[in-house]
């Protein structure tokens, strides 16, 4: 592999390696931040990928990676792109990350700004909705998860989204039968890790 390839093109690369197999993942250490993933004889060693406790709609736990791929600091917040697996109750085949475009506060780590479609000034498209628009009864999913996001996540602390009950609790419950808005919790409870680690110390 060139030395020049680019994280970007890295990342891309181990997702469609690991997503192709469900081995076991090891576990997962304190910062739940990966150092080096096996691909054959040899290991790449990455720094943008996070594992984060992935539920299904069975109530089933699996530590799952989630990968950075972009990440951009400014005077005030940080830049994040996240591609992370959300929903797995459809089939393999149309089982699509989804991408949260995120912007943390380097001041406090809140969330300034997230999103699964424009970035915050409403010019590029920096996010992508990878789930279901409806669940099986019909409810409009998609709607209801940017609502949620809007009330619960924009502008929302650190700690009040820790506070969050991740498993089948407030987060499922108000948006029906999707497991949507608990993975996005759980994957941005892990990213805060990552982020206060490198901005906020």
């Amino acid at each position: 592999m060139k030395k020049g390839l680019s994280a970007f093109a890295i990342s891309l690369i181990l997702a469609a390696i690991i997503s192709c197999g469900s081995k076991e993942v090891p576990d997962v250490k304190e910062e739940a931040v990966v150092e080096s993933v096996v691909v054959d004889d040899g290991k790449i060693a990455i720094d943008n990928a996070f594992y984060y406790a992935h539920i299904n709609g069975n109530k089933g736990e699996t530590q799952t990676l989630a990968y950075i791929l972009f990440e951009y600091e400014q005077l005030e917040n940080v830049k994040y792109q996240v591609a992370y697996l959300a929903c797995t109750c459809r089939g393999a085949e149309v089982n699509y990350y989804s991408v949260a475009y995120i912007e943390l506060s380097k001041e406090d780590g809140s969330i300034d700004f997230i999103s699964y479609d424009k970035d915050s000034s409403n010019h590029y498209t920096a996010g992508l909705y990878g789930d279901s628009t409806e669940t099986w009864d019909g409810t409009p999913a998609k709607d209801l998860f940017k609502t949620f996001r809007e009330e619960n996540l924009m502008g929302a602390t650190q700690e009040s989204i820790i506070a969050m009950e991740p498993m089948h609790g407030d987060v499922d419950t108000y948006s029906g039968a999707t497991v949507t808005p608990n993975n996005a919790v759980r994957m941005l409870k892990e990213l805060f890790k990552h982020h206060n680690s490198k901005y906020m110390n």
